[in-house]
């Protein structure tokens, strides 16, 4: 491989040098990378047939950068590490053949390594006039002061880098070749695995492979109508066309979709828009296709359709691992669209999972979309803290303390009161129990959220148990003044 490292320094006019240097480098190779805050690595390998000699297109390039407003210090060599090396040491092009890394290294100042490991700027290095640098090296007194304060522990058996370039300096090295001439196995024996890894960079060898840069890739499928459709029935067959290649280009990627983005152009010329967050990743075209449907049956579109965009945002997909201890639950495919069909028959905000909310307020609870992950079969089970199941004794049912099953939402009833007692209770619903109360206890009063009217609360409640057996909860609402029974006891 033959790389090209470019070191970039630009003029005040340009405000986003990155994004140039990029742009310009990948109109001659799809293979960049970058080493640096404001250095590219591009991979020339296979070029010369474009654009001539590895000198040619080096100078190509210095010419496209200068005509966008950079300046830039290009090095080609057979590896990245001498290409960045050399970029740092000399102005302008420099391009040296394969093979002599070692021997063009050699006279290069030792203090050229810390920019290879991003601990700074070589000091003692070739006055090179590189603002990049500049900018991104250079610190105050103050910061400097600041970095003193607040130094990271060095990991067991790290050494920083200026410590060894002292080192190296006590030994007498001041060269890249005095380094790269030491014998590897005594360096490994006095400095660890740093000390070799250090003689390959100042050698010009590369410690990892070159990887590319590689651009987001769209999930996308468009088709447009030659004839305008209506209603859910002509909208499934064109569904159909676009999830099965959608869901074979995820499948390809080995990715999955976790949202789903629904875009329908209509004759208006107005764009539709439907964002559906699916529970878990999944890349299935009859799912996608169902709570597309689903959710357009709930939201359907004001006019007829004359585009349809499907486009989803991908995630790595999923990798599933069963266990032999728990029983199998059902695939998110079929939890999702077992949610959408309720969503659209019963509402979106009735169909989920309950959450209590932290408030004082009695069975507070929002809810949340159900994807039927997490919890596991047994969860329902008790266990001590060893995870072995508690032992029942004779006799344990005895203190069972009775059960309050509510009503949601409470019945409305009829009380009777005498001297502030409830005496007589007539439910509002059939099925519910009423009639004379015998023995009551309470009242017990609880109150909340006083400055929201539309969530405030004032409730008295009572225990009462009735003529025929039942022991219920009534409650009064003081804000509205209304008596309903609460629950049953079980």
């Amino acid at each position: 491989m033959v790389a090209c490292v470019l070191l970039v320094r630009w003029a005040d006019t340009v405000t986003t040098p990155t994004t140039v240097l990029l742009e310009v480098a990948q109109r001659f190779s799809p293979r960049v990378a970058w080493v640096e805050s404001h250095a590219l690595a591009i991979d020339l390998h296979g070029l010369e047939r474009l654009f001539g000699e590895p000198r040619a297109i080096g100078e190509q390039l210095r010419r496209a950068l200068a005509q966008a407003g950079l300046e830039t210090h290009v090095a080609v060599a057979a590896t990245r590490t001498a290409a960045r090396l050399l970029a740092h040491a000399r102005a302008g092009l420099t391009v040296i053949a394969p093979g002599t890394e070692i021997e063009t290294l050699a006279a290069l100042p030792m203090a050229l390594l810390p920019c290879l490991l991003g601990d700074g700027t070589p000091t003692g290095a070739a006055d090179v006039p590189i603002r990049a640098s500049a900018r991104f090296y250079r610190t105050s007194p103050m910061q400097e002061l600041v970095k003193e304060i607040v130094k990271p522990r060095r990991r067991r058996g790290h050494t920083p880098v200026s410590d060894l370039l002292a080192v190296f300096r006590r030994w007498g090295l001041r060269t890249l070749g005095d380094l790269a001439a030491l014998p590897a196995p005594d360096l490994a024996a006095r400095l660890g695995a740093q000390g070799p890894r250090l003689q390959a960079l100042a050698r010009g060898e590369d410690p990892a492979p070159l990887v590319p840069l590689v651009e987001d890739e769209r999930f996308e499928a468009t088709l447009a109508l030659e004839w305008p459709i209506e209603g859910l029935e002509p909208l499934s067959f064109v569904l159909s066309r676009l999830c099965e290649p959608l869901c074979q280009h995820l499948e390809r990627r080995g990715r999955a979709a976790a949202i789903l983005h629904v875009e329908l152009k209509l004759v208006t010329r107005m764009i539709w828009a439907r964002r559906l967050e699916l529970p878990a990743p999944m890349k299935d075209a009859r799912t996608f296709r169902t709570l597309v449907l689903l959710d357009l049956e709930s939201n359907p579109p004001p006019a007829a359709i004359d585009a349809v965009t499907l486009r989803v945002d991908p995630t790595p997909a999923r990798t599933l691992q069963h266990s032999l201890l728990e029983r199998a639950r059902p695939q998110p495919e079929q939890v999702s669209t077992l949610v959408a069909r309720l969503s659209a028959l019963m509402g979106a905000r009735r169909v989920g999972r309950p959450v209590l909310v932290d408030s004082d307020r009695p069975d507070a609870f929002t809810m949340e979309s159900f994807t039927g992950e997490g919890g596991s079969s047994r969860q329902g089970d008790l266990h001590n803290h060893d995870g072995t199941k508690p032992r029942r004794h004779e006799g344990d049912h005895k203190h069972l303390a009775p059960a309050l099953r509510r009503y949601r939402p409470p019945v409305p009833a009829r009380v009777s009161v005498v001297d502030g007692r409830p005496v007589q209770v007539r439910a509002a619903r059939a099925g519910v129990a009423g009639g004379a109360i015998e023995m009551m206890a309470g009242p017990w009063r609880c109150s909340g959220e006083w400055w929201a009217l539309d969530t405030a609360w004032d409730h008295d409640e009572w225990d009462v148990a009735l003529s025929g057996g039942t022991i219920c909860r009534l409650s009064r609402d003081r804000l509205k003044d209304r008596w309903y029974v609460a629950g049953v006891y079980d």
